[in-house]
This record gives C-alpha cells, sequence and structure tokens, in this order.
C-alpha cells in the first residue's frame, strides 16, 4: 500500500471514491460508507487494511448487512463468516 493521502486512506483507495473529496475521507468519520466501498471493490491487501482499521463486529455488521454492497458481495461475506465460525 502506498503513502497515506491527506485524509486517512491510503492513497491507492482514491480509484475508490472518485465522486468525493478523497482528502476529506477520514475512517473514524465515515467507516460505514467508506468500509461499504473497500468490500465491494477492494482486493484481498485492501481488505485486510480494513479489518485492522475496524474491529470485527462492525466488520460483520456491515459486510453481512448493508443495503449498499450487492448481494453476491454480501452472500459472500455471509459464507465467509459462518465458514469462520465451523473453524473455530
Amino acid at each position: 500500500m502506498k503513502q497515506q493521502s491527506k485524509g486517512n486512506l491510503p492513497e491507492d483507495f482514491r480509484k475508490y471514491f472518485w465522486d468525493c473529496k478523497f482528502d476529506e475521507l477520514i475512517m473514524e468519520k465515515y467507516p460505514k460508507f467508506i468500509a461499504e466501498r473497500i468490500l465491494c471493490f477492494g482486493n484481498i491487501k485492501e481488505i485486510k487494511w480494513l479489518l485492522n482499521k475496524t474491529n470485527r463486529d462492525m466488520f460483520l455488521k456491515i459486510s453481512t448487512t448493508s443495503r449498499r454492497l450487492d448481494e453476491r458481495t454480501r452472500n459472500f461475506w455471509k459464507i465467509y463468516f459462518e465458514d469462520e465460525k465451523i473453524k473455530i
């Protein structure tokens, strides 16, 4: 991941927020909005960044209930977390 923007998101994330004032996006202020974009369009490295920035419960709630995520993405995360419970 490259350097941080003037906000607190990595510069690599700019491509996901082309319709926003990227330098004003702050994870602590807009966690759900940022998480939804990363969950929809991000790669594994970016998902790991998101997991490090959010608590597990918040990540689980957003990834499985958000209406902004398409059905396929929501379903992926539901299956992922169900499988994780079985392993524990």
